[in-house]
């Protein structure tokens, strides 16, 4: 099957392909529905990991480490990757155009991801890309630089950035751009810049923030036009696109949790009690919590812990015998196995479409409906239904520490939910670096729920390991003398 819609590259600068672009123009070749979904699921990882290492408050570095790394393993400098770039970017503009925190988080992400290319890119194409889109930012020829090498250096140790180890080696490594100082009205006003006969000198540093400027309101004005145009096309595609694009913000692109990941751990109904307190994350903890209090959950919170039982290993049997005998505190045992037993066949595929189903995402917990405790509504990420002041009870009642609440909550204020919650397994499994070094944040409960029960696994047996090393070194002397004897 084929996708015919005319989603093209933009026009070469010189004799080949830049990999920056303005995404102006859709690509025009045929495009199968296997590599639509193929594409925009790995933009979107792209995107996710560039998301997470801003919410960390990755810099300098460190974010260009973990954008190279993305950008290699999803979207990689090649042709074919060039090729992906460009679909992927107006497949994820579909999805992303409906709404306007879709279009900030797709904008945000973008403009980074461009950024980075930018002052990644070699200065001989970079500058062939702004005079292609009509940016009279041209780097200064090397004599001029040599002849200005006072001044400009000047200017860039006043500036904060440049209280580093080596302040002027970095200068050597920068290209400078002669730009109408009245475009950079900012870096004059904060004395950033070297001003000489109505122009001013900006540093590659800075430059990518005047051009990045541009590349935001080009594409912000692009989703304002797809958002007008979504309706339409919504309706045109109805039968093969428009249901992929609408759950595409919520899809989760990680691991596949539909089977247990507990390195071979068996979980039974008497666990569950320990690992609500040590293994669960917090939506599934707090489930667990309210299924406990009043032998009773509302149908979205049943989809949602009831998966994630499946993932961690309860066998159908064992749930089965779970939910009855918490239901049955309030109700008869045939008015259940009447109204629920049929929706817990379900999730384990004995009925209906016989599908195996997953556990639930993050993204979809986080974009799903609403929850409301005071109508026995607990479904959802605590993260980011509690208010402030029950969420720092919560945690308090958890024996997290002040701090790490104080760093949980300022994570929930910029709606950085995820990494809340790796914030959170950080607080409940002291000594683990696990989420700061490779996750930046938790993407699945059953991902938590696993490095949980993995952290857990290796504590245990370092303490193994110490108990039998100071066994042995109390035995004693005459001892160890009957032990080589035997």
């Amino acid at each position: 099957m084929q996708v015919h819609r005319k989603l093209s590259a933009e026009p070469k600068q010189g004799s080949k392909q830049s990999c920056l672009s303005m995404y102006s123009v859709p690509p025009q070749e045929k495009l199968s529905v296997t590599e639509f979904e193929e594409f925009a699921y790995d933009r979107l990882r792209l995107l996710n990991v560039i998301d997470m290492a801003r919410a960390k408050g990755l810099k300098g570095s460190d974010l260009e480490t973990v954008i190279r790394k993305g950008r290699d393993d999803c979207m990689p400098n090649t042709p074919a990757g060039a090729r992906k770039d460009r679909f992927s970017h107006f497949i994820l503009r579909l999805a992303y155009c409906r709404s306007e925190d879709l279009r900030r988080w797709f904008l945000q992400n973008e403009v980074e991801l461009f950024k980075w290319r930018f002052v990644n890119n070699p200065p001989d194409d970079m500058n062939l890309w702004l005079k292609g889109h009509s940016m009279n930012y041209e780097a200064i020829s090397k004599d001029e630089a040599t002849t200005l090498r006072e001044p400009l250096l000047a200017a860039f140790l006043a500036r904060p950035h440049a209280k580093e180890s080596d302040p002027t080696s970095l200068f050597d490594r920068q290209e400078h751009y002669k730009v109408g100082f009245e475009q950079v009205v900012d870096l004059v006003r904060q004395r950033r810049v070297y001003l000489a006969r109505g122009y001013a000198y900006v540093p590659a540093s800075d430059l990518v923030s005047i051009v990045a400027n541009q590349v935001r309101m080009h594409l912000s004005k692009q989703l304002s036009s797809m958002a007008r145009a979504w309706p339409a096309l919504r309706e045109e595609e109805s039968e093969r696109l428009s249901g992929f694009l609408e759950s595409l913000a919520t899809q989760y692109v990680g691991d596949d949790y539909s089977q247990p990941r507990n390195g071979g751990v068996k979980v039974s109904i008497a666990d569950l009690p320990m690992l609500s307190r040590r293994s669960m994350p917090l939506c599934m903890a707090n489930q667990y919590a309210k299924l406990g209090e009043t032998h009773h959950l509302k149908n979205d919170a049943r989809n949602q812990f009831g998966l994630f039982l499946k993932g961690i290993g309860l066998t159908y049997e064992e749930s089965y015998a779970y939910w009855r005998a918490e239901f049955s505190k309030n109700i008869s045992g045939e008015k259940f196995d009447k109204e629920y037993r049929y929706g817990i066949r379900y999730q384990y595929g004995l009925e209906g479409k016989r599908q195996d189903w997953s556990p639930h995402s993050c993204a979809k917990i986080i974009n799903g409906p609403g929850s409301n405790a005071a109508a026995g509504l607990h479904h959802g990420c605590p993260f980011k239904n509690f208010d402030e002041t029950q969420l720092r009870v919560t945690l308090q009642q958890l024996q997290v520490a002040s701090s790490d609440i104080g760093a949980i909550v300022d994570k929930v204020k910029g709606q950085h939910y995820q990494i809340a919650c790796g914030k959170y397994f950080e607080a409940k499994h002291k000594g683990s670096t696990l989420i700061e070094t490779e996750l930046g944040g938790i993407s699945h409960p059953n991902q938590y729920f696993e490095h949980s029960s993995k952290f857990y696994a290796e504590k245990e047996l370092k303490e193994q390991a110490a108990l039998g090393q100071a066994g042995a070194a109390k035995v004693p002397p005459a001892a160890d003398a009957i032990i080589a004897q035997a």
